[in-house]
């Protein structure tokens, strides 16, 4: 799920044309804009063959309509066990935490009133933390904090429902390095992307400005 404030912060002399799939498109002086891009961010993704969720929080700036970079704070959702690890301990049962940094760059390939599609980048790291569980789910003992570096690609797809609320789908790939190959291996895969858009700041200049409605 997403939660989205966008507030317009400049307006610079730039070009009003951008380039998009279907040709060059002339942005309205609303949208030829730099404006704050915070958000709710959440995925699912495959790992060890099992999907979990990872959720985040984003904070960053969208440019000219089309661009969106910022950095991204994530970790893992639920609790994840394994019993295939490479790891010279004498238990049958580890758990995993995960957590990581990234920096995002969004690139919008089309937009209109309704849709909106997009490819995205992230580039960080972060660590992957083991415990076992002597005496239950519940007893947690950490063994080791392995450190990692992460590349994620994905592209995605919005609609908008009213002005102010939107939803969209995408997929991507994660690849993880820098760690043991059992470690690579089980943490770099598909994600799935499902969003729920809620522009709130929108919303509230609505209320004085009726024309915030027709902004897109």
């Amino acid at each position: 799920m997403s939660i989205s404030l966008s507030g317009l912060m400049a307006q610079f002399g730039q070009s009003d044309t951008v380039r998009l799939l279907n040709g060059k498109r002339k942005l309205e002086p609303y949208q030829n804009t730099l404006k704050a891009d915070f958000g709710f961010d959440a995925r699912r993704t495959f790992l060890q063959d099992q999907w979990v969720q990872v959720a985040g929080l984003r904070a960053g700036v969208e440019y000219r309509r089309i661009h969106r970079f910022g950095v991204g704070f994530y970790f893992l959702n639920n609790r994840f066990f394994s019993r295939d690890f490479g790891f010279e301990i004498d238990e049958s049962l580890v758990e995993y935490e995960l957590g990581y940094t990234a920096l995002y760059y969004e690139r919008v390939l089309f937009f209109d009133r309704k849709w909106l599609i997009a490819a995205g980048l992230q580039l960080g790291g972060g660590n992957v933390d083991v415990y076992f569980n002597p005496g239950g789910l519940n007893d947690r003992v950490k063994h080791t904090e392995v450190p990692f570096s992460t590349a994620e690609f994905s592209a995605f797809v919005d609609y908008n429902i009213t002005y102010w609320l939107s939803v969209g789908a995408g997929a991507g790939y994660r690849v993880v390095g820098r760690v043991p190959d059992e470690i690579r291996e089980s943490f770099s895969g598909p994600i799935a992307l499902v969003n729920v858009q809620v522009k709130l700041f929108k919303l509230a200049r609505s209320i004085f400005d009726p024309e915030v409605k027709n902004e897109f």
